[in-house]
C-alpha cells in the first residue's frame, strides 16, 4: 500500500490532533485544498479514516470532521526474542484488538523466525495494512538477518525471509526493541519534533537506550545511546555476553547487589529492594550510583534535550528521586536546566503490543522504516 506524503501529513494531523474538516486539516497542514480532498477520498477508500456527524456551519455546506478509523483497519506487531515469539493486532488508533498469541521456542534460533512467521500467518487477513516487527540487538536490513549473536553468544545470523514471505506483499517494518519502544513513546506523547530525546528503558540485569533525531531513530551510534549497557566499570561482576567484566547493565543487577550486599539485611531482589528503599541500604545505593553515572556519561554525551527514563521502577518514588537526583548532580553545568527529565512506566519493551507501534510510527511518521518497509512516499 502506498502512502503519499500528502496523505502521511493528513494522517500524522488526525493522529496528533483528532478529528478535523477537510479546511481545517489545509490550514493545519499546509496542503493545498485540493490535495487534502484527494487525500481523504483515498484514504476513506481504503477504511484508513471515516467520517464523522457533520457540524453545524456559519455559512454554506456543513463541514464533515475527519477521523483515523478505529474499525475498519489494523497492524500486525510481531516480537522475536530468546525463547519466545508473540504476535498481536492493534488498531489504527494504537488499541489492542483481542489477545496476543504467544508461543515458547527453544534451541535453534530458526525455529523462533519459523514460529514468528507461523503466528503472522495466523494473525493476517484482508483487514491487515502493516506489520511492525521488534527483534533483539541488531538487524540488517540488506540481508534481512537478525545477528542473534548479540544476544545468545555463539549464535549465527538469523535470516528473516521466512516473516516477510508470509507478509506477502504487505508494509513490514523491522527494528530493535528499544526503537519500537521509541516509536511507542513518540506517538503517545506529544513530542516536540527538534528535540533530540534520549530514552533509556531500565531493568533488571539489561539496559537500552535509543536516542530520536527529528522525531526518527538515529541508527547505527554504537559510541553513545546503543552502548549504554556495555559501558565498563572496574567491578567484580558476572562475564557479560560481550565477553567482558565489569559491563553496567550486569552491575545493575540482582546478581551483583548480592554479590556486593546480600548479607546486611537488606536482601532481596533488586526490584524488590527498590521497592521498598531503604536510604540505609548501602549496596542498593552503589547499584544506583553506577546506573546514574552511566546514563550522565551518555547525556553529556550527547547532550539531548530531553531524556526518558523507562521502568517499572518509575513506580518507587525513593529510587526515583535518588536515580534523578543523582543524575543532576553530575551533569555539565550548561545541561542541567536544558534537559528534561520524564519518568515512563512502561511495559517491556519486546512485546508484541510495543512492535506493533512500529508500524503505526511509519504510517504516520516518514522515515521510521529505514530500508525494510513497504510504505512510498
Amino acid at each position: 500500500m502506498g502512502i503519499t506524503r500528502e496523505q502521511r501529513s493528513v494522517l500524522r494531523q488526525l493522529w496528533r490532533d483528532g478529528a478535523q474538516s477537510r479546511s481545517g486539516l489545509h490550514k493545519l497542514t499546509g496542503v493545498a485544498p485540493n490535495q487534502v480532498g484527494v487525500a481523504a477520498s483515498v484514504l476513506l477508500e481504503q477504511g484508513i479514516v471515516r467520517e464523522c456527524q457533520a457540524r453545524p456551519s456559519s455559512g454554506g455546506r456543513p463541514r464533515v470532521p475527519l477521523e483515523i478509523d478505529p474499525a475498519q483497519r489494523h497492524i500486525i506487531g510481531l516480537t522475536i526474542w530468546p525463547g519466545a515469539v508473540s504476535a498481536a493486532r492493534l488498531n489504527l488508533q494504537g488499541h489492542l484488538l483481542g489477545k496476543p498469541l504467544a508461543r515458547e521456542v527453544h534451541g535453534d534460533p530458526g525455529r523462533l523466525v519459523d514460529a514468528a512467521a507461523a503466528l503472522l500467518n495466523k494473525m493476517r487477513s484482508e483487514q491487515t495494512i502493516g506489520v511492525g516487527v521488534s527483534v533483539p540487538g541488531f538487524y540488517d536490513p540488506k540481508s534481512r538477518h537478525i545477528l542473534f549473536g548479540m544476544i545468545v553468544p555463539g549464535q549465527p545470523p538469523v535470516s528473516l525471509s521466512p516473516v516477510f514471505e508470509q507478509a506477502d506483499g504487505l508494509p513490514i517494518v523491522v527494528e530493535n526493541d528499544m526503537h519500537a519502544l521509541a516509536a511507542r513513546w513518540l506517538l503517545t506523547h506529544r513530542a516536540e519534533m527538534d528535540q533530540d530525546v534520549l530514552l533509556v528503558n531500565i531493568s533488571d540485569g539489561a539496559l537500552g537506550a535509543v536516542l530520536l533525531v527529528g522525531g526518527r531513530p538515529n541508527r547505527g551510534c554504537v559510541s553513545s545511546a546503543n552502548e549504554l549497557g556495555h559501558m565498563r566499570y572496574l567491578a567484580d561482576t558476572s562475564t557479560c555476553y560481550c565477553g567482558q567484566t565489569g559491563c553496567l547493565e550486569r552491575i545493575f543487577s540482582t546478581e551483583y547487589l548480592q554479590h556486593i550486599g546480600g548479607d546486611v539485611g537488606h536482601g532481596g531482589a533488586l526490584m524488590e529492594r527498590s521497592a521498598r528503599y531503604d536510604p540505609d541500604d548501602e549496596p542498593l545505593a552503589t547499584l544506583y550510583g553506577y546506573l546514574a553515572n552511566g546514563i550522565v556519561n551518555v547525556v553529556n554525551f550527547i547532550r539531548p534535550h530531553r531524556l526518558v527514563l523507562v521502568s517499572e521502577l518509575t513506580r518507587y518514588p525513593g529510587v526515583c528521586d535518588l536515580l534523578t537526583r543523582s543524575i543532576r548532580s553530575r551533569l555539565l553545568g550548561e545541561l542541567v536546566d536544558r534537559v528534561r527529565f520524564d519518568l515512563w512506566d512502561q511495559p517491556v519493551s519486546h512485546s508484541a503490543e510495543t512492535a506493533g507501534w512500529l508500524a503505526l510510527a511509519d504510517l504516520y511518521y516518514e522515515g521510521w522504516h529505514g530500508a525494510s518497509a513497504g510504505y512510498s512516499s
